[in-house]
């Protein structure tokens, strides 16, 4: 399976875009920002020009940054409070918004954009189909 993965993060930042210290709950307004950023990259440009169409589903991403390049990341449910995962997300993680857009019924591509809400910019996109059927194991 081809993954194509690319870090937007803005040229003469010192470190990581701001995000959150912890995840909470999203103004409609923000909310609104986060899907209005994500459907403006390239990435998904590319398949609304062609009428394609799609459906969100909205998370947390936390992401560990090494200066402006980032080392991993953790994908943290919208309820957070109850999400198990956030128990392993490491105290120097920063939270952004992310939106998962899934094009095509069934959805055959996804594009997850994390999204710095102060800047109202993209800080990570991840492109990728979307899983059909048991995954193929990695190769060795």
């Amino acid at each position: 399976m081809a993954v194509t993965l690319a870090s937007i993060v803005l040229a003469g930042c010192a470190g990581p875009p701001k995000g959150l210290d912890s995840p909470r709950e999203l103004t409609d307004k923000e909310k609104q920002t986060v899907i209005e950023v994500a459907l403006n990259t390239p990435e998904a440009q590319k398949w609304l020009e062609q009428g394609i169409q799609y459906t969100t589903d909205m998370n947390w991403l936390a992401i560990v940054w090494d200066g402006k390049e980032w080392t991993g990341y953790y994908h943290i449910d919208t309820q957070w409070q109850t999400d198990p995962n956030l128990k392993n997300v490491p105290e120097a993680a920063v939270f952004y918004p992310y939106v998962l857009l899934k094009f095509m019924e069934p959805a055959d591509r996804q594009i997850a954009i994390a999204v710095d809400l102060d800047r109202e910019e993209p800080v990570l996109v991840h492109e990728y189909p979307s899983q059909k059927g048991p995954g193929q194991p990695p190769p060795n």
